[in-house]
């Protein structure tokens, strides 16, 4: 018969790894125990900052030829205030963080049970807590 072994050392040939009751030993080399692979690092990656934005600067000139030559008039913001608008916005205080606080835990009564009977008529019954 064909050997299937398992290169545990014990040889299972179909009858449960036994040959006459005793187990046989496997004539086959056996293959080398695997190495544990080696940790990977997971590098973070380098805080990357953002590339400097070149300032842009809008052809007005020809902006106005073409909003005359379509039949409309162009209309340009101020600079200077817009300058100060963003000067403000910049000169603001952050606001502060104010966590958010958490509800209170809903304490539940150990108290005894009470027990309600919703189809009979009370009307008429003399309650232990009341007193006539």
């Amino acid at each position: 018969t064909g050997c299937a072994c398992t290169c545990d050392g014990t040889c299972r040939d179909g009858t449960g790894g036994r040959t006459g009751g005793l187990a046989r030993t496997c004539t086959r080399p056996r293959a080398p125990a695997p190495q544990p692979a080696a940790p990977v690092r997971a590098e973070a990656p380098a805080a990357r900052s953002l590339p400097p934005v070149a300032s842009f600067s809008l052809p007005i000139d020809e902006m106005q030829q073409v909003a005359q030559s379509s039949g409309l008039e162009w209309v340009n913001s101020n600079v200077d205030k817009v300058a100060q608008v963003q000067a403000a916005i910049a000169a603001e205080p952050k606001p502060v963080h104010v966590p958010r606080e958490p509800k209170p835990a809903v304490v539940l009564d150990d108290g005894p049970l009470v027990l309600v009977e919703t189809r009979k008529d009370l009307r008429d019954m003399q309650l232990p807590f009341e007193a006539r």
